[in-house]
């Protein structure tokens, strides 16, 4: 009896594990996705005909509603405004009604990704965001779902992504290299979990509040096979960033597309280049033949005219080290080797030291819901989602979307902790509002230094920013007096040649 009740025990423990394990599949909230899901397609009318069904409805559908009520959901976030559009829905800027902290809420509407067969796009991205834990990339705290949408709640990155960067300030050499090494370090954490990016651009690195990079978007990823690369021969990315092995495996059709992570740092190249020079290096007005001239990239890479005296030879190096033959591109057996190029060398960071360091430039921010570091989307207005057309036979529109729901915060209370909590709830209230008010206090305090600390940062960032205009100014100054005292010196040895022969005449 002794060892029976051992192992019942042992069997209970293994299974409540699961249940509250949020890496699971069958943790609490996959499951109640899943209940959810079957009610959701077993809602038409073709379906409550079956009495079985609908007696599954009768039972379970009630209760279904009060469960997502009490999930997290979107009533539980206020809407400030509309900060992005894309494919398969937008990103709203949210303030979350319980905790009063502001996020970045993507949604993605079903209907769309099931009607263009693409319902696993989100996976990929959504298991990064909830299980990278790194500074360098956008962390996940809430993914739910309902009826139209799916739903992820991330950090929000109030300084705006890079490429509204480059549209505003034109880059130093110090700026592209702060920024490049974030991102290379940034890619770096993908590779590690196993995966390859494939759209590393500007747009999809964000700036935090003390103007640090972290990547974001990851809807293009996908896992590399156990030999490091990817078998796929559909076109991934975004034209001027894309690299000819990506392009190329287009090409070689139905399962002879191979790549590997090298491509990334193809495009890191890109961002590199334009960053230096205003202008990715392959654009041009006819999509076939930006397309042309990335795969004639060994002719077709040119540096303009006017940043042949800016760009230190380090840099050009570099950038030429990333955008050529994947088999020779530098990345390819590591970051290691990058890191060691010479072009990073400077005396106020290193890539270990990188994040203490303070940033190029200080986003500018009010408050903690500023968004004017965001190009507003064309129009803001709200966005209507298809709906599921009913269906005779049941399909899974909804049940291929469980799983997906997560709560960082989330654990399960047990059964003796709410017990304790309803009957010490009188005295814990007494407690509690003398906490409360300490709380508070030291909460104020708190938000006072930070707000001093990150005025002073902005200023000393600001600083910074008007000496290197200052620096620029100098520099275009002592050219033109540089080339006027040429034309100077040259009219007086006209002059003088023009008198020598009027005297020898």
């Amino acid at each position: 009896m002794e060892d029976a009740e051992k192992e019942r025990r042992r069997r209970l423990r293994s299974l409540e594990k699961e249940l509250v394990d949020i890496e699971s599949e069958i943790n609490i909230e996959s499951l109640l996705d899943v209940l959810q899901a079957v009610i959701l397609d077993c809602e038409g009318p073709a379906f409550r005909r079956v009495a079985n069904i609908e007696t599954f409805l009768e039972r379970f559908q009630p209760k279904v509603k009060d469960i997502s009520k009490w999930r997290t959901n979107y009533k539980d976030f206020d809407i400030i405004k509309t900060i992005g559009k894309g494919a398969f829905g937008m990103v709203q800027l949210v303030r979350h009604t319980p905790s009063r902290k502001v996020y970045a809420m993507k949604m993605l509407n079903k209907h769309e990704m099931v009607k263009r067969s693409e319902p696993n796009c989100f996976w990929e991205e959504r298991y990064i965001l909830a299980n990278a834990n790194s500074e360098w990339i956008v962390k996940l705290y809430y993914a739910f779902q309902d009826s139209k949408f799916l739903y992820m709640v991330m950090d929000y990155m109030a300084g705006g992504d890079l490429a509204n960067l480059l549209d505003v300030y034109d880059f130093s050499e110090e700026w592209a290299r702060f920024f490049c090494a974030e991102m290379v370090l940034a890619v770096d954490i993908i590779h590690t979990m196993g995966f390859v990016h494939r759209d590393v651009k500007p747009d999809n690195m964000l700036l935090d509040s003390s103007g640090h990079l972290k990547l974001a978007d990851f809807g293009t990823c996908t896992r590399m096979a156990e030999d490091g690369l990817v078998r796929c021969d559909v076109p991934v990315g975004t034209p001027d960033y894309i690299s000819p092995e990506v392009l190329r495996a287009q090409e070689q059709g139905r399962g002879f597309g191979r790549y590997g992570r090298e491509c990334d740092f193809w495009s890191i190249g890109i961002c590199l280049y334009e960053m230096l020079c205003g202008v990715t290096p392959f654009y041009h007005e006819s999509l076939s033949f930006t397309y042309a001239n990335i795969m004639n990239h060994q002719n077709s890479l040119v540096f303009p005219d006017e940043s042949e005296t800016l760009l230190s030879d380090h840099a050009k190096n570099l950038i030429c080290a990333f955008l050529c033959d994947r088999s020779t591109r530098l990345g390819r057996q590591g970051t290691d080797e990058i890191k060691a190029h010479p072009f990073f060398y400077n005396d106020v960071w290193n890539f270990e030291t990188i994040r203490e360091a303070m940033a190029p430039i200080i986003p500018e921010l009010k408050a903690d819901d500023d968004s004017s570091n965001f190009s507003m989307p064309d129009d803001d207005k709200k966005h209507e989602p298809g709906t599921f057309e009913p269906v005779n036979s049941f399909e899974g529109n909804h049940l291929c979307f469980a799983g997906f729901s997560y709560n960082r915060e989330y654990q399960l209370l047990g059964i003796n902790s709410i017990l304790n909590q309803e009957n010490t709830a009188p005295k814990e209230n007494c407690s509690g509002n003398a906490n409360e008010i300490t709380s508070n206090g030291l909460h104020d305090q708190l938000s006072k230094l930070i707000s001093e600390n990150h005025e002073l940062t902005r200023l000393v960032a600001a600083a910074r920013a008007d000496l290197f205009d200052q620096q620029k100014k100098l520099e275009i100054e002592e050219e033109m007096r540089r080339k006027a005292e040429e034309t100077v010196q040259e009219l007086i040895s006209k002059v003088g040649k023009e008198q020598t022969e009027k005297a020898s005449h």
